[in-house]
């Protein structure tokens, strides 16, 4: 498989303070990862050392050619302004901004691109919709729709679907796993159901890292799998 991102023996230190310690670990080519450990592991961290907003205080994190300008994230915080009075299409074209840009303003392939991509999540009826009247599932959709523009190779998500219902927790999960077949996702989560179906391997974060693949598991007659089955599996492979 190739190799999109590579850590190896990664730390990072606040101060004096280890909050990430010899972590290794590769993410490949459509690959699709979910980050998971307890609050304060250091996920949060990993994925802005990751993303280059941070830099190692030991190792280093090795990419493709030219990958890190190719990077889409959407971040955990989706809570806006409802008074804030910009439209969903000026929040999704964002997406192609370059920090080096000044009076930004969106050319027509642009346009088109980005309301492209919002057909694909579903939401191109909300448009000309103000960002702040749509409910949390429709803003996250939007702001997965902004990482996508210019065609990133990896997708990073940070709590996705936090304070979103469940229903809807499914629904994009459903389509970060059509995006997969053209694009590396991560995802932080907290919601073990992430490992159920969608994700292909998973990063258990908690100062340091430990790598599991995904457990092959029989499903039971409801069609139901149990959690701590998949925990107890991904466990017994690491003692074998």
């Amino acid at each position: 498989m190739n190799t999109l991102i590579e850590c190896k023996d990664l730390c990072f230190a606040y101060q004096d303070e280890f909050v990430l310690k010899n972590v290794n670990f590769k993410v490949y080519e459509k690959d699709f990862l979910a980050i998971i450990g307890p609050n304060g592991g250091g996920k949060t961290t990993l994925i802005k050392l990751l993303l280059g907003l941070l830099k190692p205080s030991q190792g280093e994190i090795i990419y493709k050619k030219n990958l890190q300008s190719l990077i889409g994230y959407v971040p955990q915080d989706t809570s806006i302004n409802s008074d804030f009075p910009i439209q969903v299409i000026d929040v999704v074209r964002m997406g192609f901004l370059q920090s080096k840009w000044f009076g930004f303003r969106a050319k027509k392939e642009q346009t088109k691109e980005a309301m492209e991509i919002l057909e694909k999540l579903e939401v191109a009826h909300l448009a000309k919709k103000k960002i702040g009247e749509l409910s949390g599932g429709q803003r996250q959709r939007v702001l997965i729709a902004r990482a996508m523009c210019g065609n990133p190779n990896v997708i990073v998500l940070d709590e996705p679907t936090s304070n979103i219902d469940s229903r809807t927790q499914k629904e994009i999960y459903q389509l970060l796993k059509q995006f997969n077949e053209f694009h590396t996702i991560i995802v932080i989560s907290h919601d073990i159901s992430v490992l159920l179906g969608f994700a292909s391997s998973v990063l258990s974060v908690n100062k340091e890292a430990v790598w599991h693949d995904i457990p092959k598991l029989d499903l039971s007659l409801d069609g139901h799998v149990c959690e701590i089955d998949i925990l107890n599996k991904m466990l017994e492979k690491d003692e074998k």
